[in-house]
């Protein structure tokens, strides 16, 4: 009923065994990766780091957005199956140096400001780091995500 296994090369066997688990340590820690430390905004790096709702307001300002006016903030949870307007959303975000994948499913924290009169900017955070940033301007008739590079 049972059959047992002999191993000929000892040495080999544990070769194998260490090198298959430093694959899966590698796929396992590269499916973590979270946001970015900085990303990139008019040619300079910032932080991503944020601590509370200063620290968006700061995020704001270096993206050229001085006296931003907060308007709410939203427990939300990232979606964790994505439809055609999600993953074309987080395409724009990977551009910008965010990527939602790894927050699938995850809480975040949505905060919203007016930044103009005919704007509004969410910028999304998560484990005390800005995952995903978006403009939004309003002409009366629709709303428009506006990409900020």
């Amino acid at each position: 009923m049972f059959r047992s296994v002999k191993f000929k090369n000892i040495r080999l066997t544990i070769v194998c065994l260490l090198g298959a688990l430093l694959l899966g340590a590698i796929c396992f820690f590269a499916m973590r990766r979270g946001a970015p430390d900085t990303v990139e905004i008019n040619g300079e790096s910032y932080p991503t780091r944020v601590e509370n709702e200063a620290g968006v307001e700061r995020f704001l300002a270096a993206c050229g957005y001085g006296s931003p006016e907060f308007l709410f903030a939203n427990e939300i949870t990232v979606p964790k199956h994505w439809n055609d307007v999600y993953t074309r959303y987080n395409e724009m975000q990977r551009q910008q140096g965010f990527d939602l994948t790894p927050y699938k499913g995850k809480p975040a924290k949505e905060y919203v400001y007016f930044v103009s009169d005919i704007r509004s900017a969410t910028v999304l955070v998560s484990g005390g780091r800005i995952i995903a940033a978006h403009v939004c301007e309003f002409d009366g008739s629709e709303v428009r995500i506006i990409k900020q590079g």
